[in-house]
């Protein structure tokens, strides 16, 4: 998938990703980070909304897993099991996610299981960082299950 293609691909499935203003700035199987726009997102102290960081971390992380999934005939359930994030600093303006790519040992561990009983959870982690400082950690457990 593109770019675009995932662009339009959250705002049709995920529409909340059009309504925070989610822009993909990469989107490789090396590198995925998604950006959002403060104005969108922003809350009562003028910072962004927790809900909105968390909702472009678990967004980064889904995009991952549906570029992994792309070739699929079916594309799979692709569902959130578990999510943590920590808020570190506030986030004063637009901000960008960057998932923490996994190592190819758990991708390809993650691949098998998939194969082999249609079902699979893999922990991802991802974080919004600024130019020196990370703002917001996250990890989640995704489960994949044939449809």
């Amino acid at each position: 998938m593109t770019k675009t293609e995932i662009e339009q691909y959250l705002y049709k499935h995920i529409p909340i990703t059009k309504a925070l203003g989610v822009k993909v700035v990469s989107f490789s199987q090396d590198e995925v980070k998604f950006e959002a726009p403060l104005s969108n997102n922003i809350n009562h102290r003028s910072t962004a909304f927790g809900g909105s960081i968390s909702s472009l971390l678990i967004t980064t992380g889904w995009s991952y897993l549906r570029m992994l999934f792309n070739e699929e005939e079916s594309v799979p359930r692709i569902v959130i099991g578990r999510s943590a994030t920590n808020y570190i600093k506030p986030v004063k303006d637009d901000f960008t996610s960057e998932l923490i790519i996994p190592e190819k040992e758990a991708i390809e561990k993650f691949m098998e299981m998939y194969g082999r009983f249609g079902k699979a959870r893999i922990t991802l982690k991802a974080k919004i960082k600024n130019s020196e400082d990370v703002l917001a950690e996250f990890e989640g457990d995704f489960v994949v299950m044939r449809r």
